[in-house]
């Protein structure tokens, strides 16, 4: 097959997948970086270290990720798609210069593989947020080039940013802020999310009652 034929097809194709786009608000951003940092093990301060998180964290939370360097020789991806991250199999794929350049630590390509890294972990991240029921967002199952999935990877580059540079997750605020801010408030909404829940068993429960009554009641009169 000629090579520039394939690699239109390759590009389409990638184009033409269907992935789960996470629409975020701005404070579920935030709280997302700021769990994603904290997950990670970077904490408020610490430097996030994409290729040593895809290499070493991601799969202690998913053993079904995986990761692929490819020699650029081999590279059927176009010269401007450097990297990406495919959710069909869970797993992120870079072409082997930028993975050497992010080593060394030039920027433009740290950058390059932390997207695709936030694009990995944004899920896992979000599972465990949507538990503490403290996040709101939407999804949608959609194509690449729809304006979920464009509004998602604008909010990726957003967050992506916050992970590597976090000075605007805790400028100006207090530790007391902060505590407040990303631990006691999503806390604090998973308990209510909870006492709403089990109030609506119970009332669920109680309606089921009075309707058991209420046919009983029916049956002994006719009897």
């Amino acid at each position: 097959m000629d090579v520039c034929h394939y690699d239109v097809q390759v590009k389409t194709a990638i184009k033409e997948q269907k992935a789960e786009a996470i629409v975020l608000t701005d404070d579920g951003m935030n709280l997302t970086a700021f769990w994603t940092r904290l997950l990670c093990g970077c904490g408020t301060d610490g430097r996030f270290e994409p290729v040593y998180v895809m290499e070493n964290i991601i799969p202690l939370f998913d053993k079904s990720f995986n990761y692929e360097i490819v020699e650029r020789e081999s590279w059927f991806y176009g010269e401007y798609l450097q990297a990406f991250y495919t959710p069909e199999a869970n797993k992120i794929v870079i072409r082997d210069d930028v993975y050497e350049r992010a080593l060394a630590g030039v920027a433009l390509d740290v950058i390059t593989i932390a997207h695709e890294v936030v694009h990995c972990i944004q899920s896992i991240v979000m599972r465990f947020l949507n538990a503490m029921q403290c996040v709101e967002f939407k999804t949608a199952i959609c194509s690449n080039d729809s304006n979920e999935m464009q509004q998602h990877e604008l909010q990726t580059d957003r967050i992506t940013s916050l992970v590597l540079s976090p000075d605007s997750l805790t400028e100006g605020k207090t530790d007391n802020e902060i505590l407040q801010q990303y631990f006691i408030n999503p806390l604090i909404q998973f308990v209510c999310g909870l006492i709403k829940t089990a109030g609506k068993n119970l009332l669920e429960a109680l309606n089921d009652t009075n309707c058991y009554n209420e046919v009983k009641e029916v049956e002994r009169c006719a009897v």
